[in-house]
């Protein structure tokens, strides 16, 4: 018997699965895929509040002995890739090395998937808050949030990725940190992207970027491209380059989404700023953020000259 937490529904175990026909192999499958495509239950531990340190026994490495395996099979195809884990484990379990990267590569560039989402979950409304911060043990250090890094690279090192969505919004608030505000480092896109990459859509929420990685993404993406960013932190730079570096990197873009920006110089700027740029309607194709990074727009809407 297996349980199964629901995607939408963080208060209880959810379904269970029974035991299905051991010739059934379609059925198998198609309870594996609906349990190792939702959360990892061991959230609940947290509210246990165990009195061991339980999180370097969570099996973060299933993250990559999965799509080994799944590669491994002779011409297996699959249209979606979509990773929803749990936010708390010890991350720096699956460090890589660089034998290891190529070889999750190449799995997923025999797996040929479309489309990917990696959305790491929380139980029970992100839950136990954490009141004294002496007692947060899962607190993300560079080195965790590099070790992501390098993951999500390997994936999209496959080159076959063309619709992608990465969103940390739970990662952040389950890890006892504030906000993004206090990451130590970027997280989300911070790898090298390859050549020839077939990606034309990619959506971001709550990440942490710089101006340099954000421009090394619409370099990568593909022509008439979109590209929709939600909550995303500056933490090095400032929206003005951002969207100079997104105007001069994209190529012929469909549609471009800023909304709801953090980090550079937003804090600086007033309602009224912000209201105009990143969420009033420009024209038809969208704001004037939007608008200038499509090259729709001459002036930069945060040049303090214009």
């Amino acid at each position: 018997m297996l349980h199964d937490g629901v995607l939408t529904n963080n208060y209880d175990l959810g379904r269970k699965f029974g035991p299905v026909d051991e010739q059934d192999t379609a059925a198998q499958a198609d309870i594996l895929i609906r349990v190792l495509t939702r959360p990892m239950l061991w959230e609940e531990a947290r509210w246990i509040r165990p009195n061991e340190f339980i999180w370097p026994g969570v099996p973060t490495r299933l993250l990559v002995d999965i799509p080994l395996a799944l590669g491994a099979v002779d011409s297996l195809l699959i249209d979606q890739l979509s990773i929803h884990v749990s936010a708390a484990p010890d991350y720096l379990t699956m460090q890589l090395s660089r034998d290891e990267r190529d070889k999750l590569s190449d799995a997923i560039k025999r797996l040929d998937p479309i489309q990917f989402s990696f959305q790491p979950r929380c139980r029970s409304g992100c839950g136990p808050w954490i009141r004294n911060e002496e007692d947060n043990d899962t607190i993300r250090t560079a080195s965790v949030m590099g070790v992501i890094n390098e993951y999500l690279g390997a994936i999209f090192s496959a080159g076959c990725i063309a619709h992608a969505d990465i969103n940390l919004g739970e990662f952040w608030y389950s890890v006892g940190l504030e906000s993004m505000l206090a990451a130590p480092t970027s997280v989300g896109i911070g790898f090298t992207w390859p050549s020839g990459s077939a990606l034309r859509s990619i959506q971001l929420t709550e990440i942490s970027v710089t101006t340099t990685e954000l421009g090394a993404l619409a370099a990568a993406l593909d022509i008439e491209s979109e590209i929709s960013l939600s909550m995303v932190h500056i933490r090095v730079g400032l929206w003005r380059d951002a969207l100079q570096t997104l105007r001069n990197g994209l190529h012929d873009p469909r549609s471009v989404s800023i909304r709801h920006p953090i980090g550079g110089e937003i804090q600086n700027l007033s309602s009224d700023q912000v209201e105009s740029t990143f969420s009033s309607q420009y024209t038809e194709e969208g704001t004037k953020a939007g608008c200038y990074a499509m090259g729709r727009k001459l002036d930069n809407p945060l040049d303090v000259s214009t």
